[in-house]
This record gives C-alpha cells, sequence and structure tokens, in this order.
C-alpha cells in the first residue's frame, strides 16, 4: 500500500506563469555539488513532524534528469560550478569522480567555482582533461600561468537548440584570490565589464538569447542584473542560495532567500530571470523560458525539487513502511510539490558502488565520540576544537587562529571517524608558526571580520585559542574588535599591548593572506611552517579524549547591538 502511493503521490509538475507564444528554452541546473556524490542526511518538517531523510545524491539526480530527457530530449543541463571539495570523496580521489558523474549527467556546460582551484591550476587542467564538457569563465586570465599554456578555457559557447543559437557565459567570483591557498599568475577580472564584453560579442554575432553561468553568489547575480542589458537568464551559485516559494518551504522548515525564479528589470527594462539550486546536489532546479522574435523573456514556467529517499527517520527510529506513521508521511507529499521520492539510478548507483567502499575505512576507524552534536559557533562546535589542537600541536605558540571557512561542516552526536576530521579539515593545511605585533593581531581579525561580512557570512567571526575577543560586527570597521586579550603562561588573559610580539599558529592559507587575513601575510617577523597537517593535529587531539567535549569559555564575546 505504502509503495503504491508512493507511486502515485510523488509527480512533481510546473508552477506556471503566464507564457508568451515563441520559443522556449528548457534549462535544469544544479550548482555547488561541492563532492557531495551519495545523498546527505537532512532533517526536515514532514507531516508537520521532524523527520530525517537521506536528500539528494548524484543516482538520484539521474533518475530526473533522465525522467527530464525523456519527455524533452532539447534540455539544457547547467552546473553554475564548485562542483569539487566538500566531502572525502575529493579528498580522496581528486575529482575524478566528480567529473565522470557530471559527465553521466549530460551537463552542457559548467562555470569555474572558487573551489575549483583548491588544488592549484594543475588539478584544474586534470579537470579540463577529464571533462566532456565546456567549462567556461570569460573573467579569467590564464595567459600568464605555465601550467595551463596547453589548455583552453572559453569565455563563452553557443549551442543550438531546436534551431535557436543559444549564448552561455561564464563567470566567477573576483574573490577567488583571497579564498584559494594559490592560483598561481591566473588573474581574476572585473566580473560587470567582462559579462558586458561577453553580451556585446554575442550581440554582434546576431545571438539574441544569453544565459549567464555565474559564480559570483546571488546578491551580486541581482546586482549584475540590474546594471547589464542583454542577459535573459542567470543560472546561479556560490552563495549557495536556497529560492522558492516562502510558504511551501516553511512547510517543510525551510526558509528562502529569495523567489524561484527572482525577476529583475535589465537598464533596457527587460526581464532577467535568476535562479539558483541550494547545494550538495540536493536540488534540482528546472526552467522553461518562453522568448518572443526579438530574444525577449515572455512566460516561464518553474519549479525546483527536492529529491528524498522513502526512508523516514523520526526521534532516531525508522518509521515502519507498514505504519500509520509513513502512510501518513507519504499522504503529505502533495503532486507538483517541492519534496519528491526519487529512486536511485542503478548504473549510477553501481559507478559509485567502489568508490564508496574505499571510503568505508576511513569512516570505521574511529577517533572518538561525542554526546551530543558539535554545531559551529563562537564558542561551540569543532572550531574552537581545531584551533586547540593547533596550540596541542605547536606547542611554542601562545595563541591559534582558524579562518572560519576553515572548518567545514558539523558533527553529529555518537562516533567521531577519521573520515568525518578529514571532511571537516579537507583542505590538508600545513601549521605555520609566526609572530604578530599586538597591532598586526587586531588588524588581522578585523581584516577576517570585515571579509566575512563583505561576503554576507552568517557567522561573522574566527575560530581562535589563547586568546578573547569582543566583536560588534555592526560597528565600523577598525572597531569591531575590543577588549582583546591573550592568555599568559598563568593561564590569565593579559590586555594585548600594539608593541608586544606574540606568537601564534594558523594555517598555511591563513599566513597567505587568505579570508581577508592581510596583515599576517604581510608581517615581517617569525614565519616557520611546521610541515604538520591540521587533520593530524585534530586527530591528535581527539584520540585521547573519551568522549569530546568542546571548550566552554567564551573566547569571542559576540554583541548583538
Amino acid at each position: 500500500m505504502a509503495l503504491a502511493l508512493l507511486d502515485l503521490v510523488f509527480i512533481t509538475a510546473p508552477t506556471l506563469c503566464a507564457a508568451a507564444d515563441g520559443y522556449t528554452l528548457s534549462i535544469a541546473h544544479i550548482n555547488d555539488s561541492h563532492s557531495h556524490l551519495e545523498a546527505t542526511p537532512l532533517t526536515l518538517l514532514i507531516d508537520g513532524q521532524k523527520t530525517t531523510v537521506q536528500v539528494g545524491g548524484f543516482a538520484r539526480l539521474q533518475t530526473l534528469v533522465d525522467e527530464m530527457r525523456a519527455a524533452n530530449p532539447d534540455l539544457l543541463l547547467l552546473h553554475a560550478g564548485d562542483a569539487v571539495q566538500g566531502s572525502l570523496y575529493f579528498t580522496l580521489f581528486k575529482g575524478r569522480p566528480e567529473f565522470e558523474f557530471l559527465n553521466r549527467l549530460g551537463v552542457a556546460a559548467m562555470t569555474l567555482g572558487n573551489h575549483e582551484f583548491d588544488r592549484g591550476t594543475a588539478a584544474l587542467a586534470s579537470y579540463l582533461q577529464w571533462s566532456k564538457f565546456p567549462l567556461i569563465s570569460a573573467n579569467i586570465d590564464f595567459s600568464g600561468e605555465p601550467s595551463m599554456a596547453s589548455q583552453r578555457v572559453p569565455t563563452r559557447i553557443v549551442k543550438e537548440i531546436k534551431g535557436e543559437r543559444i549564448g552561455i557565459i561564464g563567470l566567477t567570483t573576483e574573490s577567488t584570490p583571497q579564498t584559494t591557498l594559490d592560483v598561481g599568475q591566473v588573474k581574476f577580472l572585473d566580473a560587470r565589464a567582462s559579462a558586458e564584453r561577453e553580451v556585446a560579442a554575442l550581440t554582434a554575432q546576431g545571438v539574441n538569447k544569453i544565459v549567464l553561468l555565474s559564480h559570483l553568489g546571488y546578491a551580486q547575480d541581482l546586482k549584475l542584473a540590474a546594471a547589464v542589458s542583454g542577459i535573459d537568464i542567470i543560472v546561479g551559485g556560490h552563495s549557495h542560495s536556497l529560492l522558492g516559494d516562502a510558504l511551501s518551504l516553511a512547510s517543510v522548515g525551510l526558509v528562502p532567500e529569495g523567489p524561484y525564479p527572482t525577476e529583475v528589470l535589465a537598464p533596457d527594462g527587460n526581464r532577467v530571470l535568476i535562479l539558483q539550486a541550494w547545494k550538495w546536489a540536493q536540488m534540482l532546479g528546472r526552467i522553461d523560458a518562453n522568448f518572443d522574435a526579438e530574444g525577449r523573456i515572455g512566460g516561464h514556467s518553474s519549479y525546483s525539487v527536492i529529491p528524498v529517499s522513502d526512508h523516514f527517520v523520526r526521534n532516531a527510529v525508522s518509521v515502519a513502511p507498514e505504519s500509520s506513521a509513513y502512510a501518513r508521511i507519504v499522504q503529505s507529499f502533495k503532486p507538483g510539490g517541492l519534496l519528491r521520492v526519487v529512486k536511485e539510478d542503478a548504473a549510477s548507483a553501481a559507478v559509485l558502488a567502489p568508490y564508496t567502499a574505499q571510503l568505508a575505512g576511513f569512516h570505521q576507524t574511529l577517533v572518538s565520540k561525542t554526546d551530543h552534536a558539535l554545531l559551529r559557533g563562537p564558542n561551540a562546535g569543532p572550531g574552537p576544537l581545531v584551533a586547540d589542537s593547533m596550540l596541542a600541536a605547536v606547542p611554542k605558540a601562545q595563541l591559534a587562529i582558524v579562518n572560519n571557512g576553515g572548518v567545514r561542516k558539523d558533527l553529529p552526536a555518537g562516533q567521531i571517524s577519521v573520515g568525518d576530521v578529514l571532511e571537516l579539515l579537507p583542505f590538508a593545511n600545513t601549521l605555520v608558526l609566526l609572530d604578530l605585533s599586538g597591532a598586526e593581531l587586531k588588524v588581522a581579525l578585523e581584516g577576517h571580520i570585515h571579509f566575512l561580512i563583505g561576503k554576507k557570512h552568517p557567522l561573522p567571526y574566527p575560530y581562535v585559542a589563547g586568546m578573547r575577543f569582543t566583536l560588534a560586527a555592526h560597528a565600523d570597521r577598525g572597531q569591531r574588535v575590543t577588549a582583546l586579550e591573550v592568555r599568559d603562561d598563568a593561564g590569565v588573559y593579559q590586555p594585548v599591548r600594539k608593541d608586544v610580539i606574540y606568537r601564534c599558529v594558523v594555517s598555511n592559507f591563513v599566513a597567505s593572506g587568505g579570508d581577508g587575513f592581510t596583515s599576517i601575510r604581510n608581517a615581517r617577523g617569525l614565519r616557520v611552517d611546521t610541515g604538520i597537517v591540521d587533520s593530524d593535529a585534530l586527530m591528535a587531539y581527539l584520540k585521547p579524549m573519551k568522549t569530546v567535549h568542546p571548550p566552554i569559555e567564551q573566547r569571542v564575546r559576540v554583541l548583538t547591538q
């Protein structure tokens, strides 16, 4: 009975807007899949109760895309960047399976995201070789980088679909050199100027239907759409933005950043449709956009799908398929709704299985355990533990600073495995011992906080150990960090003095000025790369603990107003 209901009710239909007669372009899209090749658990409100379900994964995406293509062979599938970095698959296999699955999906084009540069330009050259589709970006200049001399990254492509030429432009966030360890001699150019140049070139060729594949972020896409004429659709990424109907998303416990699609008027008065499909291959976006003879968008039909498994968990207990609770869950899914139970494509699952088997040993090798979930926060979760582990690994240091983006995940309650640690700290950064004056230390913290605020990051603080300060994010730059103190040898916190030198331990990424830590990069004092890998330091710190508890001291005192 339950399976019959599943087959009956999980049918997705588009939400229709008024459509004009003319040419229709059908696009499906994903972004920021971040090496999440298999499904991930997510707790949603289903039938009014918190329910954990497996969401996404490339085997389910394959099923959805295959269904869409069966109905519409001209479907254009696009990826808006950051295909790699974020799971143990990338740590172990360096991106090859990610592109294998994107090839299987039949992606038509992908713009380069900042995380495509995480392993340097030599790795990017490998991605270009593995990919059967073009990786594009109009605002990256590779001409001065030797490792890319034999590679070509187009600024744009033109595809003919149903007798019409569709221009596709790529853009990559200009902040990539500040968020990535080493981009070599690659230059990142102004995104708006690059977009204007590419639109003009396509228009001169008679192309009047233009899609921008953007890895700039939702807020930047809104600004660009309002500033540049000639773009019809922006398929975005980078900000992991969830777009959709507020009431529909609220009913499953989610909050959108804006509608799907978000409509903006370009300077010429034409409509621009802005799309984004959340993150981690947990959502597939779909739009059918109708164009008139002059290439202007009239109507559209659009929807997003969050593909889920048919296994539901409540209060840490699986819901039995024969139970009335299971039947109510099934009945709560509405035709055309956001959530849809999707079976995994068997062939894709079989291809993934050997990779997953190699991960098993890492997930089965235990480091420690925790009685409760470790959720990221300034004085809680794994961040302060990472900072403490750096001080333990480099005992000559007085204090440790960890960039906010260096800690990549929360840890659920239960066993902590080697795989968990490698996913938590996936960059294999080494620890650097260096000297900062008190003045440089304050400027470093201010710079990182300003960088995060500029990115509209919801958590604008670093993780620290051996020090504490008060953070007023609402204050002006230079005045956000006050009451800055460093712990002395007796364990007593002392006010920081501008002219005193403090010995610090940071990652090599922070030492190179990443994420706004420019003053650390420019510091002229002692600087020694210890060669200790951050994940090794964390494992060594956690192993002796029978049960892990994060520090309870208030290292970052956050003022709300």
